[in-house]
């Protein structure tokens, strides 16, 4: 694999008089858009650069429009407040969570001010989990893939997320502010150009244009693209959360990061950058046939590791598949993690037999990607000792078992809401690499 995805859009370079001042334009546009307005001797103690370069620069913003004397400006020179000109600009970020569909809105600064959610319906993974775990019951090895409800559908959960994208639009329009970034966040690898999304557990295995399907169903949608300063993203959500629990990692820059809550999700991050992989598969965790003689899984595999650690499948082989339906995946993951800890048998063997193959999955990517923390997330997290232990039971013997204690494991500390940060965060990077997208 290697770092960067041709797929993915580049961030743009400025051009013309800022250019030779990039990295010092941004560390002036990051610090209004994160602390609001600031005098230019207020910026100089801020980011670090000398009076004399802080009045170049905001000569040549103010002449850009990227920025702006600030409202309560009452003076000029070093003591005007300057402001950012596109600060009424606004982040929009949606995903599939556990049990309904997300949308947010944003400050450039990354504060939430509104949050909109629908319910999804069933996925077809839960229904696949249900006839793996009857055919494992039963002793068969390769069930016939499940048709009926179970087979891949985008429009329930597709319908969902547009539903949550109109209505976020409409606040940010009631509220008289603009888009600067729409990212959509997705469980499945992102490929080709134009992007496509597969092997996502709410759309099924096969390719789906997320982003045309939402057009199709977000009328708004045509309006604000064509407002948007860059076009709107397809981001991983596990991507997304590992750029905010490696900023928890002073001095890492390698990480592997996995949850298993909406899905079997991984990304890995090299030398501080994400590896996506020539053709956007890299870290598809979930997919590597890993268990021999297993069950034919979604994507056409037979054994991959989704078949038997993919929450659906532990849920419904802990005997909560109903206790989900009905009170929600969330409460049921929460339900699966207290009987665990209270030792009940079906549940307890239920989540071993995944951590074992989790844990022979890592035997695999661990050395091939040979990453310094292992950062666990999701409902996994509460049970991280047991996915260690399966891969150091198989780990090398050799300079008296040193290496069998590499890599380090260490519990998420993002929270639910960490993909979310993680997109608004590159958002922000993306618009501050090139402030002139701020401008209009």
């Amino acid at each position: 694999m290697t770092p960067g995805d041709p797929t993915v859009p580049t961030v743009p370079t400025i051009t013309g008089p800022l250019d030779l001042h990039r990295e010092q334009s941004a560390l002036v546009v990051e610090h209004l858009v994160t602390h609001g307005s600031a005098t230019r001797s207020e910026l100089a103690n801020a980011t670090g650069l000398g009076r004399g370069t802080i009045a170049g620069l905001t000569a040549r913003l103010l002449d850009a429009g990227v920025i702006r004397p600030s409202d309560d400006s009452h003076g000029d020179g070093r003591s005007t407040p300057l402001a950012l000109s596109g600060g009424d600009r606004v982040l929009v970020t949606a995903r599939l969570t556990l049990d309904e569909a997300v949308a947010t809105v944003a400050s450039l600064a990354g504060d939430e001010s509104a949050r909109f959610t629908e319910p999804l319906p069933p996925t077809p993974a839960a229904a696949q989990a249900q006839a793996q775990a009857q055919a494992q019951a039963r002793g068969a090895r390769m069930p016939t893939a499940p048709g009926g409800a179970a087979a891949a559908t985008t429009a329930g959960p597709m319908t969902s997320l547009a539903t949550v994208i109109s209505r976020a639009i409409a606040r940010v329009d009631r509220a008289g502010q603009r888009i600067a970034d729409l990212t959509v966040l997705v469980d499945g690898a992102i490929v080709g150009s134009p992007a496509v999304v597969i092997t996502d557990p709410r759309f099924g295995a096969e390719p789906v244009d997320v982003l045309g399907e939402l057009r199709a169903r977000v009328p708004a949608m045509e309006s604000v693209e064509a407002a948007l300063p860059m076009p709107m993203q397809l981001v991983r959500a596990a991507a997304a959360a590992a750029s905010v629990e490696l900023e928890a990692l002073p001095g890492i820059g390698d990480v592997l990061y996995l949850d298993g809550d909406t899905g079997v999700s991984a990304a890995a991050v090299a030398a501080h950058r994400p590896l996506h992989g020539a053709h956007g598969l890299g870290a598809t965790f979930g997919h590597l046939p890993i268990v021999p003689g297993g069950l034919r899984c979604r994507c056409g595999q037979q054994g991959c590791l989704a078949t038997i650690a993919a929450p659906d499948v532990v849920l419904e082989r802990a005997g909560l598949s109903t206790y989900a339906e009905t009170d929600g995946r969330a409460a049921a993951l929460e339900e699966l993690t207290l009987r665990i800890a209270e030792a009940e048998d079906r549940a307890r063997w239920s989540w071993l037999d995944a951590a074992h193959w989790i844990g022979r999955t890592l035997q695999v990517v661990v050395p091939t990607l040979d990453p310094a923390v292992v950062v666990v997330g999701g409902y996994w997290g509460g049970h991280i000792g047991d996915i260690q232990s399966a891969l150091q039971a198989n780990r090398p013997t050799v300079g008296g078992g040193a290496i069998s204690a590499i890599p380090a494991f260490s519990r998420a500390v993002g929270g639910p809401d960490a993909a979310f940060v993680g997109a608004r965060r590159q958002a922000r990077e993306r618009l501050i690499a090139d402030p002139l997208l701020l401008v209009g």
